[in-house]
């Protein structure tokens, strides 16, 4: 029975790296012209062998009834040894597996399998015979052994090669090696579509596995053949025999390395874009609306003796942002203090954020505003009508440790806020608080009241990318604001400390949008919260370490929604400016 073209050669690929079987083992012999031959007797099947590629298939219901073992038919289920294949949507599993090998049926059904995923489901032996013979051999029901690798032949008129869809050629076995088995979901994919992977290599004593990739990519751009080899080593060293793949790439892109980025990038990861730095920059629309002091507290930033770093008189709504190092030869606290201007003075914490302990500064950034940005603030309290009551104190900070607190406070009369570091021994009394210098402010750091703690924009996006600075001092101009201590104008750079309220817009019909973060002037760490619909997120920037590569952005968020909302502080310890890049996305994508 030939095959469709001429066979001058039938070369083995790959051995198996199983046990010999026993003589009494059901055996097909295939000849290169394609005759089976069973116990010495020509055997004629009514579907014959084909080869697609590489790979030889074997009518499965025929193959394996000449093999001895049962075939189970359940509607279009059709199960042999360990493999099932679903006829109504050309699916096969193995061991429950999905497996993305070749797959025909006949015009009546019947379904041909490639001869090496038989012998495997079969827990035989695909083998080359002296004179090209193919031998394929399956154990019966009741016998025991290890189960044999799929291996490819090389089809008629080609050179020996590593199939599409087939596991590389193992070397011999050697006993209690593990064993690499991967699949891919398709055998031919796309410039620019996903490949997905399973994975189900196994160790024989049940060890855990590590792995080691070469090739593998989750998606290959550029048309061509690529080798995927995996090798798994088990908990005492043992390493497996390479498994590969070769996966074709061909046909009409789907997916530039950018757009795949924006539909496929998770949430809180970055993606390379060298083109962000010279997207158009917009500067979006500041909206009025009712906004409120901010008391800022950062020079001096490290203070060397216990004293007043800042203080002023607040009522109604105010923030207080306060970040300093302890400079002392002791240990020391921060504290925020209330004290009363006006008869019955009450404070409410409506939200509230703090980090301390620790010489990292970006960390103290990144955890307060973190934790500001998730609080739900406190019960309101009277002040004491003598005295001062602290709404603020941090933990005992060593020499270089440093705190960051952030407070939204509602004051119903007028107080006096002041931020004091007080060396440990020192008890906080009117006394001890009467007796502390206000500290000078240093050089480089500010501190004062400034009017504007929120700051409202609109973003409206066109079919464009665009890029939003934030804390750029040009664009986003600085606030401007006085020092109560000394009456000196204040300018603060990078706007530490005021909340940005950023309302996006998309004008562009059957789009979606996508934002990202990138840093543009040094390393940052911080967070910011994403309103969209009855959906409120809370997303640290980065997911983990800190993010300093300008041409690495961070997704932030994709949305199909035609509106949504940001809320995003500065945090001190990192560098600005820094910049949302905003993309508007065909197609429909959900966070």
């Amino acid at each position: 029975m030939p095959f469709s073209r001429p066979l001058r050669t039938l070369m083995l690929c790959a051995l198996l790296s199983t046990p010999v079987l026993a003589a009494t083992n059901a055996e097909l012999l295939i000849s290169p012209t394609g005759q089976i031959t069973q116990a010495g007797r020509s055997v004629q099947l009514r579907t014959p062998p084909q080869f697609i590629g590489t790979t030889l298939l074997l009518p499965l219901r025929e193959t394996a009834a000449l093999l001895g073992r049962p075939v189970q038919n359940s509607g279009t289920l059709i199960q042999v040894g360990r493999l099932v294949v679903q006829t109504s949507n050309r699916t096969m599993t193995i061991d429950d597996v999905p497996y993305a090998g070749e797959l025909v049926l006949t015009a009546g059904g019947d379904p041909l399998v490639e001869a090496r995923l038989l012998a495997y489901a079969l827990d035989g032996q695909l083998v080359a015979r002296p004179g090209g013979i193919l031998s394929i051999t399956a154990l019966p029901s009741d016998a025991l052994t290890a189960p044999s690798t799929p291996v490819a032949v090389t089809p008629p008129g080609s050179s020996p090669a590593a199939p599409a869809t087939s596991p590389a050629a193992p070397q011999p076995a050697v006993s209690g090696l593990p064993e690499a088995r991967f699949a891919t979901n398709k055998t031919i994919y796309a410039p620019g579509e996903r490949v997905t992977y399973t994975d189900f290599s196994f160790d024989p004593e049940g060890l855990n596995l590590s792995r080691h990739w070469e090739g593998m990519n989750e998606v290959f751009f550029t048309p061509g053949e690529y080798r995927v080899t995996l090798v798994v080593t088990n908990s005492k060293g043992r390493v497996s025999a390479p498994s590969s793949r070769v996966i074709r790439v061909q046909g009409a892109t789907v997916n530039t390395p950018l757009s795949y980025a924006l539909r496929n990038t998770p949430l809180g990861s970055t993606f390379r874009d060298p083109l962000n730095p010279a997207y158009p920059a917009l500067t979006p629309v500041t909206q009025s609306g009712a906004s409120f002091p901010l008391l800022f507290s950062d020079s001096p930033e490290a203070p060397k003796q216990s004293g007043t770093l800042y203080r002023d008189r607040a009522s109604g709504r105010v923030r207080v942002v306060a970040y300093h190092l302890n400079r002392l030869a002791k240990p020391a606290r921060l504290y925020v203090l209330a004290r009363p201007r006006s008869a019955g003075t009450s404070v409410q914490v409506l939200r509230g954020g703090s980090a301390g302990g620790t010489s990292v500064e970006s960390v103290l950034g990144q955890v307060s505003v973190l934790d500001f940005l998730t609080d739900n603030g406190s019960s309101r309290q009277e002040l004491q009508a003598q005295g001062s009551t602290p709404l603020y104190t941090s933990p005992l900070l060593a020499p270089e440790q440093g705190a960051k607190v952030l407070m939204d406070l509602q004051i119903n009369g007028e107080a006096e806020l002041s931020v004091v570091m007080l060396e440990e021994g020192r008890p906080l009394t009117e006394e001890t608080l009467r007796t502390l210098p206000l500290l000078p402010p240093d050089a480089q750091h500010q501190r004062g009241t400034f009017p504007g703690a929120v700051r409202s924009l609109n973003v409206r996006l066109g079919a464009s990318p665009v890029r939003v600075m934030l804390g750029d001092s040009t664009t986003d101009p600085a606030l401007s604001g006085i020092d109560a201590t000394t009456g000196a104008p204040q300018r603060l750079n990078g706007n530490y400390g005021v909340q940005y309220d950023i309302t996006v817009e998309n004008t562009v019909p059957g789009s979606s949008t996508v934002v990202s973060f990138v840093p543009r002037a040094g390393p940052y760490r911080g967070g910011l919260t994403v309103e969209d619909g009855q959906d409120r997120q809370i997303i640290r920037i980065p997911g983990s370490g800190v993010l300093t590569n300008g041409d690495l952005p961070l997704m932030l968020w994709r949305t199909p929604s035609k509106t949504f909302r940001m809320s995003f502080i500065p945090t001190g310890g990192s560098f600005l400016p820094v910049a949302l890049v905003f993309y508007p996305n065909v197609g429909a994508v959900s966070p």
